[in-house]
């Protein structure tokens, strides 16, 4: 019988890993005990001695880093960590026993003593690149990432050809937001290593962070070039798309496709590119053969009648999700979609009345009440949508912090300002740990140009949870507003963008705060990466020729004027924004600027 010939196998396999075991012990524990119990004064561990020259005992040592082994791959971690701790004492030199000793502390989280024993192990070879890396690894897990910057760039200065340094540099520059050094370290990466596949892809996807799309396409065509492989072709399909190449990126979908016919990603995002041109009868075409192999084709369904709806076609819409949900009672997308149609075309008795429908249990449930409220809203049935709202926070089990949100904007909408409060106070009590209440009360208070108050809430925020992006981001930026705390305020904005380096309001809040620090350069790079985060927002346009401005690059400085005048709504800002542009065309070099 073939099983248990196998479990014959195995069993003999442990035994012969034992015998072994035993065997080191039988001939080490002559040599390793004398060492142990009869050196004066030894230490009961290696982290109290220094690395020397000459070795106690290498038997006992193996011995210890044998038993190290046996323990770490039976998942007895505190046992392995002590048994290498011994064989250090016996051999205070075995580097092979200090970097499994560091590799399994930093498996367990015991991060600090890691990096004494990494120290002690660079202490034996200064110049050994691997482990001087390791140790900056290690700093950078532990976001210590100033030493974990100085060590790569120390190891590059004395190998310049350390292709993985080069690598872990660029990356950590990129987690820190310092994407200029992180470009320059790529692409001095990629001169040197022209065939890197992984150089030319990272710096693809660090070019497409910074909005440098032109850059990120030829990255990702070497890429491709050197290494074709669908995961890439996606990503560079993606990036065309944005870009609104779609010819290429309809190519590289039919590449896919041509290998993988099953491939619904792919076949998902090339119905996108063709809807996309308006060609929505080959989006759908398309939508129809990946319903035919698709495993869930109710879910194909909910796509084509989403396509169906942003077309305008509602009618056919509808009859799709009615079929679906006949199909599916419980089915909460369809209902969702459908609630959508019937919205879209005015519905909105029909609308309320699956609205209605969607119980507590339901994923859907939270918006769904929401979106119930606002449509009563709009209908002027302010008493139906605080009803909706109040029965739903009655509910302990079920409520949410943006109903309260909700019903206190309501209160604010009707002027009744002391009830909005209230609700306030009724969502501290009910969600006593919940931090975000008090980051919606903050912006609540913002919106009643109560700034005090709103800075009084992001710093009670900001003391139970010292993290906390937006609200160090707020805090950061109305301290720069305000031109005060303005190193402090630089220092919260970093460390809101280590959290959101994509967010174009917070890297708009950095290029404020190096305005108002007169560091014009470092602000226009800032505000430029901010406009391209985030194209349609006017103030950060603004902000960007306030900047040019100072930065004596008027023509620069005027583009970026016109274009905030475009997108401000807002007739007083509107109006600001035209007094610099007079004063561009008068030669009068005033600027400044407002969120």
């Amino acid at each position: 019988m073939a099983w248990l010939r196998v479990l014959g196998l195995q069993g003999e396999t442990v035994m012969l890993k034992r015998l072994l075991i035993a065997g080191g012990l039988a001939l080490c524990c002559l040599s390793c005990a004398p060492v142990i119990q009869g050196v004066p004064g030894q230490p009961p561990f290696a982290a109290e001695l220094e690395p020397y020259e000459e070795a106690v005992d290498k038997g006992c040592a193996y011995f210890n880093f044998l038993w190290g082994k046996s323990a770490e791959i039976e998942g007895n971690y505190e046992e392995a960590i002590y048994a290498y701790k011994q064989a250090l004492v016996c051999d205070r030199m075995a580097g092979h026993v200090m970097r499994s000793l560091a590799s399994l502390l930093v498996k367990t989280g015991q991060r600090e003593q890691a990096v004494e024993w990494v120290n002690k192990l660079i202490a034996l070879n200064p110049k050994d690149s691997e482990t001087r890396a390791l140790l900056a690894n290690l700093y950078s897990i532990m976001e210590r990432h100033g030493e974990a910057i100085e060590i790569y760039q120390a190891i590059l200065v004395d190998d310049p050809q350390n292709f993985n340094v080069r690598l872990l540099l660029g990356g950590l520059y990129a987690r820190v937001g310092n994407y200029g050094k992180a470009r320059e370290v790529l692409e001095k990466l990629t001169e040197l290593n022209p065939d890197s596949y992984a150089g030319f892809y990272y710096l693809a996807k660090l070019y497409q962070e910074m909005r440098l799309f032109d850059a990120a396409s030829a990255a990702f065509e070497k890429a491709l070039a050197l290494n074709w492989s669908p995961m890439l072709a996606h990503e560079a399909a993606e990036l065309y798309v944005q870009e609104k190449r779609y010819s290429e990126a309809i190519a590289l979908y039919g590449r896919i496709l041509a290998e993988d016919p099953a491939d619904e990603r792919a076949r998902s995002f090339l119905a996108n590119v063709y809807f996309r041109q308006g060609e929505v009868g080959k989006a759908l075409a398309e939508m129809e053969k990946m319903r035919e192999i698709s495993a869930n084709p109710a879910k194909i369904e909910l796509a084509i009648a989403r396509i169906l709806l942003d077309a305008d076609r509602r009618p056919e819409a509808v009859t799709r999700l009615k079929a679906l949900l006949k199909e599916d009672p419980q089915s909460d997308a369809a209902r969702a979609l459908l609630i959508l149609a019937y919205y879209q075309q005015g519905d909105l008795a029909g609308a309320k009345k699956l609205l209605r429908q969607v119980r507590p249990p339901s994923p859907a449930y939270e918006e769904s009440v929401l979106m119930l409220a606002r449509i009563l809203q709009e209908e002027k049935d302010f008493p139906g949508a605080e009803k909706a709202l109040r029965q739903a926070m009655d509910d302990k089990q079920h409520r949410r912090l943006n109903f309260y949100v909700a019903l206190a904007m309501l209160y604010a909408g009707e002027e009744k300002i002391d009830k909005a409060h209230g609700v306030f106070t009724k969502a501290f009590a009910d969600f006593p740990d919940n931090v975000e209440a008090h980051y919606e009360y903050a912006l609540f208070l913002h919106k009643l140009d109560d700034t005090a108050g709103a800075m009084r809430e992001m710093e009670e925020v900001l003391k139970r949870e010292p993290k906390h992006a937006r609200a160090l981001n707020y805090v950061g930026y109305t301290w720069a507003e305000e031109g005060r705390n303005l190193q402090e305020a630089k220092a919260y904005i970093e460390q809101a963008i280590l959290q959101l380096p994509r967010d174009g309001f917070v890297r708009d809040s950095l290029g404020w705060v190096y305005y108002q620090l007169g560091d014009f350069p470092a602000a226009v790079r800032e505000l430029e990466l901010a406009v391209a985060l985030s194209p349609e927002d006017p103030t950060i346009h603004e902000h960007l020729g306030d900047a040019y401005l100072k930065n004596n690059d008027r023509p620069k400085a005027r583009q970026a004027y016109v274009k905030a005048l475009e997108l401000h709504e807002e007739e007083n800002k509107k109006e600001v924004v035209r007094r610099k542009l007079e004063s561009l065309s008068s030669g009068d070099n005033h600027s400044g600027g407002s969120k």
